[in-house]
């Protein structure tokens, strides 16, 4: 039940020689690792929210980012470690957050400028010529306005909370034309450069301005049907069957030298990392 350990899974069968779908175990690690993974796209002048990584107390001054800010574990997904308050707007909620990061997680705490704007999901599949599918956008409008208009981990898993799935899924999401040509190209772009493959779906926000930013990169992301990717696949007209199916050849491509047929046939079915 560590997140952490994700990758060695993937490594493990790579060491067997066990085809299986999905992203390789170095883009498991580094996406895994939010600061490592906003090193990268920022090398690359892909935009992502400017960021501080603090390891430990005391909380140094972080000259360059401007409040309010967004506090959250930097090795979780899932929306592990983020509520209302992970969102601080001075210096005595910054320091509480993080505090709370480094002993209840055990983990570095990142520290990022919280973008005030629309929350964009953007899918990606396949490997050779990767398909962008209809960009998605949670719609918090039903969200009480004390609530903040970020996905929470009580929001994603909690049945219990108030807001427990209260976020509406627009897929295709209403953008301009010239806007959604941005988010596509920045989405592949971020696909390619994190070493991707198969499929994956990358977290985006756009500002009051339409100025666009990479959140986070999420490799193998959730395929249960009629959520995140495969609505987004769906609102490009491929079912969830057809998904599997192109993920799954993917995988067997790999395992398969390029035109030997007999090893094709040979190929053990893949499992999911």
């Amino acid at each position: 039940n560590n997140p952490l350990l994700e990758d060695r899974v993937a490594a493990f069968y790579d060491l067997l020689g066990i085809p299986y779908t999905g992203a390789s175990p170095l883009t498991l690690a580094i996406c895994q690792r939010k600061a490592l993974a906003k090193q990268i796209l920022k090398a690359f002048r892909i935009p992502t929210p400017r960021y501080k990584l603090v390891k430990k107390k005391p909380v140094p001054k972080l000259t360059g980012l401007r409040y309010p800010l967004i506090v959250k574990p930097a090795w979780e997904d899932a929306s592990a470690g983020v509520s209302d308050q992970a969102v601080v707007e001075d210096r005595i909620q910054l320091e509480k957050r993080v505090r709370m990061i480094l002993a209840e997680y055990g983990q570095p705490a990142l520290v990022e400028e919280f973008i005030d704007g629309r929350e964009l999901g953007v899918s990606v599949m396949g490997n050779k010529n990767p398909r962008v599918l209809p960009i998605e956008e949670m719609d918090f409008s039903d969200l009480p306005p004390d609530r903040r208009a970020i996905i929470t981990f009580e929001s994603k898993w909690n049945p219990l909370s108030e807001v427990f799935h209260m976020g509406k899924l627009v897929c295709p999401a209403k953008l301009p034309r010239s806007v959604q040509r941005r988010v596509k190209k920045v989405a592949l772009q971020t696909y390619q450069v994190l070493g991707c493959r198969d499929y994956a779906r990358i977290d985006m926000r756009l500002d009051k301005n339409d100025n666009l930013f990479v959140l986070e990169v999420n490799p193998n992301p959730d395929l249960t049907e009629g959520v995140a990717f495969v609505a987004s696949a769906a609102a490009a007209g491929i079912s969830f069957s057809e998904v599997l199916r192109v993920i799954v050849e993917e995988a067997i491509k790999r395992a398969s030298p390029p035109g030997n047929k007999a090893s094709s046939k040979k190929a053990d079915a893949p499992v999911e990392a």
